[in-house]
């Protein structure tokens, strides 16, 4: 298991991230699909597993009201998570939507932006390239 707080950033810089550039690509496709329909998206990881292709969550990054049907009240947090988790869990190795393990206590409780995940796809591509200054 891993700790409450860790980011996908941290999983690539333990070199536990497998495939890390199309993991992240992939990641970033989905949150902006989100972005689309939401605004601003964030996602966190899950935190069962070695962390290898951890299952994720892309969700906006202020919370949507949903209303109950019938009254239009509000729905109560726990509901809401349940729902923007079924709507937003996607499977690390797949990329596609899940709908197992979506309690809250499953996922990090740090979050990362687009441009954090488009900076770390940035680090992971330089990382990969043989330096100027290396000789052969």
């Amino acid at each position: 298991m891993m700790s409450d707080y860790t980011t996908l950033r941290d999983l690539w810089e333990s070199g536990r991230l497998k495939q890390a550039e199309e993991f992240l690509r992939r990641v970033w496709v989905n949150m902006r699909d989100c972005e689309r329909l939401f605004g601003t998206a964030t996602v966190c990881v899950g935190l069962t597993g070695s962390g290898t292709s951890p299952n994720y969550r892309v969700q906006p990054e202020q919370q949507i009201e949903f209303a109950k049907p019938g009254d239009g009240s509000p729905l109560a947090e726990n509901q809401y998570e349940y729902i923007a988790a079924r709507r937003c869990a996607f499977s690390g190795i797949s990329h596609i939507q899940q709908v197992t393990g979506l309690g809250r206590e499953n996922w990090s409780r740090l979050a990362n932006t687009i441009g954090e995940i488009q900076q770390l796809r940035r680090d992971v591509i330089a990382k990969k390239r043989p330096s100027k200054n290396s000789s052969a």
